[in-house]
């Protein structure tokens, strides 16, 4: 125990300084002194704890402190005490040290285990000396491994691993304490949550139900059934019987297949059993024996297998009578052991040997039941005693070696078989009557007929709880729950003594079935007629119709760490009536011997599910036990993939990190079949895994799904939380690693400054972060693939003779298994990118309250991020470790490790029997490479080949076996003989290989001295050559290049360290570049060049740049185009015909808009590649830069450039295509940028001296605007009217009064600028401008109201006092406005009847020059076109009366001269049209 502690304590406890914890427990004290680790502190980057302490005896609880965490984790001493126990390693020696732990003597830390030469480089006297240590001017360098992360990460899993064996156990589910009274559940709506129909498959626990019907031979022998018949399930043979009177049958229940019969019996067999033949009693092809009851005799018949196919040996190995006693049923035990089960209440025992004795026959009957001396008595005396009980059921306890039988009356007897398991002694019984008085009494709300009958029971195993014995179920499904202990030593140490330990049968707890719930609405079970329990799973059958049973299943593996047994059930039809339910054979597993079951989401990646297996009248059906695993393989496929809202409930359910861990499995999965399941279980695993959670301390943190409530939840309670913190611990994401009260769930990060120490460590704010759920799932994961053998001994010893045999204590099998586990979770994050994640989610919101500064908040976030970032390095780095170390020893294994342990030093081997495999991946590094060695010197010695060896470990275990170090010595040796080699061909040859040594080894090499030493050989291209494979090589996940292409962000540390490497690489083949181009020399202490003529040098930079151009290394093309660029070679850049140029420039385009020439680059080589289409949108972005230096007339230059190239392309694909709408859309803002001209000449006619004249210049030459700025900040605030009506024109605005408005304001502006001039000037004034607006606007009516601007100016004429009557209609002609439209705009402004006209003193002013109009088109009609004239004549006949008759109207004489006037020019008209 004191070992035990120590082991798991000083793993979390060895990283606080000196202190000393007293832990007390049951009068038992355990003292640890914890040395203080400061070179932890500085050499990880996460953080520091916040030290405390914490001791409490009265609940006897010891305070973990979590790495990088700021949350105590609190787990109960007493589990935490036997945790090592439970993993059944047994008790170490007592000599035993801590090799290998923190804070042990012996320890040895990553970081002295990797700075010590790795295995492979010097590990046996024949290996090559590096030639870092031969010379120091090597052009090879050793590069060194940082691995303290794998300390991180191996602290981590222990977390992990000690969560997960923190469950909350079956007694603490139940509630049941040592000094309370007996407990009952399921009246809690938790207890069953209920599901929404969208949901049910949540809560489904069985798979697709597997009908395999009975074999139709057997169909037709029920005809001939003359007295009984029965059927049962024999599972450790895998096969079903049934009995017809004296023949029984047995078939394979798998299949239907295998029918075989025994009809050597006359009488009718009661009741059948399959039992193990005793050790040396049968003879070895006896592999069963098969137990018959019937009437009047027992007979074991001997059963052999001839593979699959089962044979009865015709011939009884026994036979005895039953002495009148009718056997109901027959259970045998895993020694051989045949129980009998008898109508008189009797538990009898069928006993042989191989020998018969003077006294004794080679088989008998003993009853076990009642005394000897009752043999003696008369028959109506005992039964004067003995009440005859049948004895239905018997139930034994391998573990405990107990049985329990119950007869048809519900009495359930305890019986002891001993500390062996080869006696029997009744201890207890309990009869029917005092059980439903028991259970009455603990739940006096139901009514006590629930409790009775009982149904069937079924034993606990001790694997699931210690100190629970007994589940019993009643027929309306209430289970209860028994201990064989007393009450108040449930709770407690164990106890040795049998009579002390099983003292009797005490009902402990009462689990109500579902539906009673005050707030249920299932259904609940009843006329319950067969029971199963295993393993935390219940099946009841009862009646579903008049021939037929449904089946009610219940099961918490769904629930794994909650605090209180919660459920889910299901319902399934079966076709027959129930009359056997078993589990299918014996799972297999590799958990290792744990004596402790961990729950089913703990080992489901490792197991197979189990198969239950129900015998009805109509055949079997067998259905897989639903895990969650398979809960979301089912829902993934039923929902089509992962984005529903079942997955994602399935996720709140477990919690984020326990589902991300369930997705994980199927994710990880490589089989053939599962490739889609694959896929959608890892976009769950990304949607769904969570993120970093980040929230004020004094804030309570609310997270999606937190908890399952209200009434769109998937699955309620009837109006209650189904799902909440008092049931599962924590809210989301804030469940503590090991802690008993939930999963894996690092809580805290503490993230301090650089600089900062332990002691003045200060918080930048109160933020509490909590790292993702992803991050979580992905080490829970890993340490329950790791977990079987993780504390387990390494290496055990096996006595043959005098001597020890060494072996594994885990076989290849196992250790292959968890390799393959490993292999598929590195390759999935791998595929996953999951370690070079670390930006900011979408949805990143911090809660203000109590926040003053965001920003920091903001970078508080991104260390956390970065945190887990590197917390998933150092899992990726494990992963990788232990795959290699388990490799290393399964081929250690296969080469028989008791014959290489002659080789090992003794320290070594006195080292691996302390060592468990936790120690060899964390701190095994000398025992590694011993083993290394001796596995090559094991060949050596033998004189064989160590080529095939030396190629497995590098395969198996790269990182522990290296050949760099003699790679390194070849390269040194190849370029020294190149330099003093005469011959051509032989320096080529030698400089080729040498070359691809080094791309071997490229991390290593140290690229300056090689290319110098290339470089003195004239072997340009192989500068070039190498370079990329070194750049290559050192990024070979392209890091750099996604770093590159992600504009360089910030936060990706390892892409940017990655682009960095890269870009040194390539900076040789630039130097080289520039040497040849312009004579610069490599380095000033480099090896001089020989000397070259400068056509040669061209020719090497010609043929160094095509070898760079074949590449498809983007950022080596990055690397020559920049230096071209900034080397002024922009003719030369523009010739080169690759990919991606292309990409670069539009790169460098958007990476530095404010630079115009990278995006005159790009239009030019659009322009040389012909592709006028994209040149066209480059000069358009080109235009339309916001930049300064950019002036109004070269942004419209860029503009026109465009235009042309997009008529070049539109030639080329037709004005209707997409390059025809670019042309249009071109033109549009040529117009636009046009008007901006026009505005921007007029802004600097006005004085310069005011700000906001210069403001508006700087504006309108920066960059192009629309219309509508251009009105309201240009056009209007400074009163360019003509901009105006241009803008509106361009625009398509209409809105007539301010358009005459507008015009009203060009005239009063024209008459503005000549002041006080005379009349004639005035008039001449508001012609020209007339003429020039009008030629422009003249054909749109909406933009040049012509009325408007006829009154507007005639009574200009009118006040200024212009005798010219025609001087607007001839202006008007003359700018191409037809002679009827002015005649009907001057009747329309004369319709009118305005009085102004009247007002100015001109009542006829309009009249007069109408009539003026109407004699220049009498005087020469045919000056108009023929349509025009008609439509003139038709005009004016129609309107001169209507002017007639106005002037009529008038008494004065110019009114009559004015008429007179007319009539003449009517009557002349009227001849005119007669001709």
């Amino acid at each position: 125990m004191e070992f035990s502690m120590q082991r798991l304590l000083l793993p979390y406890l060895s990283y606080l300084p000196v202190s000393i914890c007293l832990l007390s427990v049951m009068h038992m004290s355990l003292i640890c002194t914890i040395q203080h680790i400061n070179d932890v502190f500085t050499s990880l980057k996460f953080g520091y704890p916040k030290l405390g302490h914490k001791f409490n005896a009265g609940k006897s609880e010891v305070l973990f402190f979590n790495w990088k965490h700021t949350l105590p984790a609190y787990m109960p001493l007493r589990e935490m005490a036997s945790i090592h126990q439970s993993f059944g390693f047994g008790t170490p020696p007592a000599n035993r040290s801590l090799q290998g732990f923190p804070g042990s003597p012996g320890y040895q830390s990553s970081q002295s285990f990797y700075s010590q030469t790795p295995p492979g480089v010097a590990p046996y006297q024949h290996s090559l000396i590096s030639p870092t240590d031969a010379q120091s001017s090597s052009t090879i360098s050793h590069l060194p491994l940082a691995r303290d992360s794998i300390d991180v990460a191996g602290r981590t899993i222990d977390k992990c691993i000690l969560s997960d064996s923190s469950s909350a156990k079956l007694i603490d589910q139940l509630k049941i304490t040592k000094e309370g009274c007996p407990t009952h559940s399921g009246l809690s709506p938790s207890d069953y949550p209920q599901a929404a129909q969208s949901c049910r498959m949540l809560l489904k626990q069985c798979g697709t139900m597997k009908r395999v019907p009975l074999p139709q031979e057997l169909v037709e022998q029920f005809a001939h059934v003359e007295t009984i018949s029965s059927m049962g399930l024999l599972p450790q043979i895998g096969r079903a019987w049934l009995t017809i009177d004296s023949n029984i049958y047995l078939w394979n229940y798998r299949d239907g297949s295998d029918l075989a019969f025994y009809d050597g019996l006359s009488e009718a067999i009661l009741s059948a059993g399959i039992a193990k033949p005793k050790p040396n009693v049968f003879q070895p092809q006896i592999e069963y024996l098969l137990v018959l009851a019937t009437t009047v005799e027992i007979v074991l018949l001997g059963v052999t297998f001839s593979g699959d196919e089962i044979h009865v040996i015709p011939d009884p190995l026994f036979a005895l009578p039953t002495d009148g006693a009718f056997i109901l049923t027959i259970e045998t035990s895993d020694s051989g052991r045949i129980f009998l089960g008898a109508k008189d209440g009797c538990l009898y025992e069928v006993t042989y040997t191989s020998d018969s004795g003077w006294f004794s026959r080679r088989c008998k009957k003993i009853n076990h039941s009642r005394s000897a001396i009752s043999f003696l008595l008369p028959s109506f005396i005992n039964a004067a005693f003995y009440e005859d009980e049948p004895i239905m059921q018997i139930v034994i306890d391998e573990s405990r070696r107990l049985l329990y039988t119950r007869s048809d009356k519900g009495t359930l007897v305890l019986f002891d078989l001993g500390e062996n398991g080869s006696s029997v002694s009744r201890v207890a019984y309990m009869t029917l009557q005092n059980i439903a008085d028991a259970a009455h009494n603990i739940v006096s709300t139901i009514d006590k007929t629930c409790f009775r009958p009982l149904a069937g029971i079924s034993l606990i195993e001790s694997s699931e709880s210690p100190e629970l014995n007994l589940v019993a179920f009643s027929t309306s499904g209430v289970r209860m729950y028994f201990t064989c202990l007393p009450f108040n030593a449930i709770i407690g140490a164990p106890l040795t003594s049998p009579v002390q330990r099983y003292s009797g049968l005490t009902l402990t707890h009462i689990r109500l079935p579902p539906g009673f719930s005050v707030s249920s609405t299932s259904q609940k079970p009843s006329n319950v007629r067969a029971s199963y329990y295993c393993k935390g799973t219940s099946i009841l059958s009862s009646p579903h119709a008049d021939d037929t049973d449904s089946i009610w299943v219940a099961s918490s593996d769904m629930f794994p760490f909650s605090q209180t047994l919660t459920e889910g059930f299901s319902v399934e039809q079966l076709d027959g009536r129930v009359c056997d339910i078993v589990l299918d054979g014996v799972r297999n597993s590799i958990v290792g011997g744990l004596k402790m079951e961990p729950p089913a989401v703990v080992v489901q990646h490792s197991r197979p599910p189990a198969n239950f297996v129900i015998l009805t009248s109509q055949g079997c059906h067998i259905f897989p036990k639903l895990r969650p695993v398979e809960v979301l393989r089912q829902i993934l496929v039923e929902s089509g993939g992962a984005d529903s809202e079942i997955v994602r409930t399935f996720f709140t359910i477990l919690k984020e990190e326990q589902g991300a861990a369930v997705a994980l499995i199927l994710a990880c999965s490589q089989h053939a079949q599962d490739p889609q399941i694959s896929d959608w279980a890892t976009k769950a695993f990304l949607l769904y895994g969570g993120e970093i959670k980040t929230t004020p301390t004094n804030v309570v943190p609310t997270f999606p799904h937190s908890s399952l409530s209200g009434a769109d939840s998937p699955l309620t309670g009837s109006g209650r939380p189904s799902f909440g913190t008092p049931l599962h611990g924590p809210p989301l994401g804030f469940s503590t690693l090991g802690t008993p009260v939930q999963s894996f769930q690092p809580p805290l990060i503490s993230t301090p400054q650089p600089g900062q120490t332990i002691d003045n460590l200060a918080p930048i704010s109160p933020i509490e972060s909590f790292f993702s759920g992803k991050h979580n799932g992905i080490y829970i994961y890993l340490g329950r693939i790791i977990r079987p053998i993780w504390i387990r001994e390494l290496i055990s010893e096996k006595k043959i003779g005098n001597s020890l045999l060494v072996e594994s204590s885990v076989s290849v099998d196992e250790i292959g298994f968890i390799i393959s586990k490993l292999t598929d979770l590195q390759s999935f994050i791998e595929r996953n990118s999951l370690i070079t994640s670390a930006s900011l989610p979408d949805n990143f919101n911090i809660s203000r309250r109590n926040i003053t500064d965001v920003p920091a908040q903001r970078r508080h976030y991104m260390d956390v991020k970065q945190a887990e970032k590197q917390s998933l390095q150092a899992l990726d780095h494990l992963v990788k470790h232990s795959a290699e170390v388990l490799g290393l020893w399964r081929v250690i294994c296969d080469h028989q490790l008791h014959l290489l342990k002659d080789n090992l030093p003794g320290d070594i081997l006195s080292q691996m029997k302390m060592m468990s495999f936790r120690d060899l991946i964390l701190g095994g590094q000398e025992v590694c490479s011993s083993l290394i060695n001796s596995l090559i010197n094991r060949y050596l010695a033998d004189s064989a080949s160590t080529d095939s060896i030396s190629s497995r470990l590098r395969d198996v275990c790269p990182s522990l076996y290296r050949s760099d170090d003699a790679i390194c010595s070849k390269v040194n040796e190849l370029l020294l003989n190149a330099r003093n080699e005469s011959s051509r061909a032989n320096k080529e040859q030698l400089l080729k290989e040498a070359l691809e040594l080094c791309k071997q080894i490229p991390t290593r090499v140290q690229l300056s001295n090689v290319c110098q030493h290339l470089s003195a050989l004239q072997c340009f291209s192989g500068i070039v050559d190498l370079c990329l494979a070194v750049a290559d090589k050192r990024d070979p996940q392209k890091r750099g290049l996604y770093y590159y292409q992600s504009n360089e962000p910030a936060d990706d540390k390892a892409g940017r360290d990655s682009y960095l490497a890269r870009i040194d690489a390539y900076r040789q083949i630039t130097t080289y570049l520039g040497l040849l181009m312009y004579g610069i020399p490599a380095s000033p202490q480099g090896p001089p060049t020989t000397s070259q003529t400068v056509a040669d040098a061209q020719s090497q930079v010609e043929n160094m740049l095509k070898l760079v151009l074949r590449s498809d290394d983007e950022l080596c093309h990055v690397a020559v185009y920049s230096w071209l660029i900034e080397r002024g070679l922009i003719d030369k850049l523009l010739q080169i015909r690759s990919p991606f140029l292309e990409k670069y420039l539009l790169r460098e385009k958007d990476c530095h808009p404010e630079v115009p020439l990278k995006m005159d680059l790009l239009w030019k080589f659009y322009e040389n590649q012909r592709n006028f289409a994209a040149a066209s949108k480059v000069l358009a972005q080109l235009a339309d830069t916001h930049n300064a230096q950019l002036s109004l007339n070269q942004r419209i230059e860029y503009l026109s450039r465009a235009i042309v190239c997009a008529k070049s392309g539109s030639m080329n694909v037709g004005p209707m295509s997409a390059q025809g709408d670019l042309l249009h859309e071109l033109e549009e803002k040529m117009d636009v940028a046009r008007l901006q001209a026009q505005i921007l000449e007029s802004v600097m006619q006005l004085p310069s001296h005011i700000p906001q004249v210069r403001d508006a210049i700087s504006r309108l030459n920066s960059e192009f605007f629309n219309v509508t700025t251009l009105y309201e900040d240009f056009a209007e605030p400074f009163g360019l009217s003509e901009c105006q009506l241009a803008i509106m024109q361009c625009a398509g605005h209409q809105d007539p009064p301010l358009i005459m408005s507008i015009w009203s304001q060009i005239f009063d502006k024209e008459i503005a600028k000549v002041g006080n001039a005379e009349s004639s000037t005035k008039m001449a004034v508001l012609g020209a401008a007339l003429k020039r607006l009008a030629r422009q606007y003249a054909s749109s009516e909406q933009y040049f109201p012509l009325e408007h601007v006829i009154k507007t100016l005639e009574l200009y004429a009118v006040k200024f006092q212009y005798q010219e009557p025609l001087w607007l209609p001839n202006t008007l002609l003359s700018a191409g406005i037809p002679l009827l439209r002015i005649y009907k705009a001057y009747v329309k402004v004369h319709s009118a009847r305005d009085n102004v006209w009247k007002a100015e003193g001109a009542p006829h002013h309009l009249v007069t020059v109408i009539d003026r109009i109407t004699k220049i088109f009498a005087e020469n009609p045919n000056s108009l076109p023929a349509p025009e004239r008609r439509s003139m004549y038709g005009t004016l006949l129609v309107e001169l009366p209507v002017l007639l008759s106005h002037l009529y109207g008038f008494a004065d004489p110019q009114a009559k001269l004015l008429a007179v006037s007319l009539k003449q020019t009517q009557e002349q008209l009227l001849r005119s049209s007669l001709h």
